[in-house]
């Protein structure tokens, strides 16, 4: 999880933007916003960044948003 990509990504585009480029990705395997050159890490970029974006929508500010998304990440590895 690459925190700077994140708060790129969601600064600048919206949670559909970010599902379509998601979708988009996975039909046609061309990066419409591209982050990485790893295409799985590309996917969860976008992924990543729907999630912590949704957050932000329902009213969180953006780093909250984003050390709530890494607290859950790191219980899921622990």
């Amino acid at each position: 999880m690459d925190i700077k990509i994140i708060k790129e990504l969601v600064s600048k585009y919206n949670v559909d933007e970010l599902n379509k480029f998601a979708d988009e990705f996975e039909s046609t395997g061309v990066a419409p916003v591209k982050t990485q050159d790893d295409a799985g890490d590309q996917m969860s970029d976008y992924l990543q960044a729907a999630e912590v974006r949704a957050v932000m929508d329902a009213g969180k500010p953006m780093n909250d948003a984003l050390r709530e998304f890494a607290q859950r990440v790191r219980g899921v590895l622990k």
